[in-house]
């Protein structure tokens, strides 16, 4: 692991005791209860983290975060889960507060930045249950930034499944230990900075990542010690505007295909990309064997940074350190990894 994030924080058994609940948690959230009461109690802005621990069920409830350093903290991954219906052109919910709402089971309003969601199964199931469709169907979405997603299962039945998209392309965004599943396209598509870490990805027949570094050289999306899988054959992934990519320690199954990550177009009318095609390897391996494409190629990037100075904090140039932040709450997001 090239990262810093301590090990140790990711294999810590998750113990909840009566009497800590008032010094872990501000908030309680049972079956049967509002996720989106809780949130809705919490102060307006919060200084600090304000934990809403998520106790074991299934909640069927679009959730709404306006609020910045809102943690939303499930008991245990697979059996806290938050499972919701919603295509992005039939949203059921398109205004909270006066202001528009995207699509989502868990959207991040403008300004709520600093937030942190943990342990939980997320998932947009309108593709399965409603309609059979790939369309937009997000399980996350967000316009914020700082915001941190980790140890959860994020799944839709249709494209952009983690969608961060704070405005002008400049959001910050971290993920750890995520398991990602879509049959749609781009369903991690992150819109700024984006720094992804021991993710499983799973899809079926389209494009797995995408990315939008509009604006700024040096906007990317770094995945490391990663894994890449499908149903069926599929391309790693693609872009539509200046993008960079970096894989570093990542592994593939054959169902990969011979097509680079690449312009999404058949040409440049829409977005001509001035910076051009940017996407550097290092240590990425396809069972099945290699394309040529994924050399080794990180001395053609800018700086020719080594493997071990591709850190989070490299990729966010130094202005933003989540894995301090997680350290810091690692006795209320600690959980026993699977």
């Amino acid at each position: 692991m090239k990262n810093i994030v301590y090990s140790f924080i990711f294999c810590c058994a998750y113990l909840i005791c009566g009497t800590s609940y008032a010094q872990r948690y501000q908030a309680m959230v049972s079956p049967g209860e509002s996720i989106q009461a809780a949130i809705e109690s919490a102060p307006d802005a919060p200084m600090n983290a304000y934990v809403i621990l998520i106790k074991n069920g299934i909640y069927n409830e679009k959730v709404i975060i306006d609020k910045p350093n809102i943690v939303l903290l499930g008991e245990d991954r697979d059996s806290t889960r938050l499972v919701y219906a919603e295509l992005a052109s039939k949203r059921t919910i398109k205004e909270y507060k006066g202001k528009p709402v995207g699509n989502g089971v868990i959207v991040l309003q403008e300004g709520a930045d600093d937030c942190i969601i943990s342990g939980l199964t997320v998932y947009n199931n309108y593709g399965s249950t409603v309609e059979e469709t790939t369309a937009h169907q997000m399980a996350i979405f967000g316009r914020a930034t700082r915001t941190i997603v980790i140890n959860c299962n994020v799944w839709a039945d249709g494209n952009d499944a983690l969608s961060l998209w704070a405005p002008g392309s400049n959001g910050m965004y971290y993920h750890a230990d995520l398991d990602l599943r879509c049959p749609g396209v781009d369903f991690l598509c992150p819109r700024g900075w984006c720094y992804a870490t021991r993710c499983t990805f799973y899809g079926d027949g389209r494009a797995l990542i995408w990315h939008d570094g509009r604006g700024d050289y040096d906007k990317k999306l770094v995945i490391t010690d990663s894994h890449f899988d499908s149903k069926s054959p599929v391309t790693l992934g693609r872009y539509h505007h200046d993008a960079q990519f970096f894989l570093l320690n990542c592994t593939m199954t054959d169902k990969i295909i011979d097509h680079p990550i690449g312009y999404a177009y058949t040409d440049k009318v829409l977005d001509p990309c001035p910076w051009g095609q940017r996407v550097y390897m290092f240590n990425v391996t396809r069972e099945g064997g290699n394309f040529e494409w994924m050399k080794n190629n990180l001395d053609e990037a800018k700086g020719s940074p080594r493997p071990e100075d591709i850190t989070a904090q490299w990729t966010f140039n130094g202005k933003w350190d989540p894995e301090a932040k997680i350290k810091a709450l690692w006795n209320v997001l600690a959980y026993s990894k699977k």
